[in-house]
């Protein structure tokens, strides 16, 4: 549901996905028509797990900045940013923002549950950083996807376009997805009592 979105809305003809794991979101952007893919990510992604051909694929430490010898239309990043230490996201958003003109950005938000984060934030402390780099935030996808049960709830609740064309940062909301809440909810309640049978004696 995201990807045909995006694509109405930029007509992107090439696409990098920062943090890409296996390329899953690649893998749809090409089954949509665009044929130009790069996925970035750690050296630890395993060749024969990737959805995009190997020659498509950069290893490179997020925590460090790093340079690609091109430019695309778009660069996705999701779910990704929130591994890398607070001390690093700057220079892990400067990459990004030097790739394209667009960016279409989430990461987890505090409290989120799942994996090693190290760097949960709102979104609007996201936009700061991008701001430094003359991007805008865009607050466009949320309210299209919030109640759509075919987007999981941490898309839902954290993409945010960004866009380098010299407008004004929107406010960007700290929303929290009802999802979000019922898994912490259901991780938080007590398992249930066992009842214990007691046997009746005859006298």
């Amino acid at each position: 549901m995201i990807v045909p979105l995006v694509l109405e809305r930029l007509r992107p003809a090439s696409v990098v996905d920062v943090g890409c794991g296996s390329g899953a979101w690649l893998e749809v952007f090409r089954e949509c028509g665009v044929t130009d893919v790069v996925g970035v990510d750690g050296a630890y992604v395993r060749p024969e797990s990737l959805r995009i051909e190997p020659a498509e694929f950069v290893a490179c430490d997020l925590g460090e900045r790093f340079r690609l010898e091109r430019s695309f239309d778009l660069a996705i990043s999701l779910e990704a940013a929130h591994y890398v230490p607070e001390e690093r996201a700057g220079a892990l958003v400067e990459s990004i923002a030097a790739l394209a003109p667009a960016v279409l950005f989430g990461a987890a938000v505090p409290h989120q549950p799942g994996g090693p984060a190290r760097n949960r934030q709102w979104p609007a402390w996201w936009a700061a950083r991008f701001a430094r780099h003359g991007f805008r935030a865009v607050d466009w996808l949320r309210p299209l996807v919030w109640d759509d049960d075919r987007v999981d709830w941490w898309y839902a609740q954290n993409t945010i376009l960004y866009l380098r064309d010299g407008g004004d940062t929107e406010p960007i909301r700290p929303l929290v997805h009802p999802g979000l809440l019922e898994e912490i909810a259901s991780a938080a309640e007590p398992p249930p009592r066992r009842r214990f049978f007691r046997p009746q004696h005859r006298t």
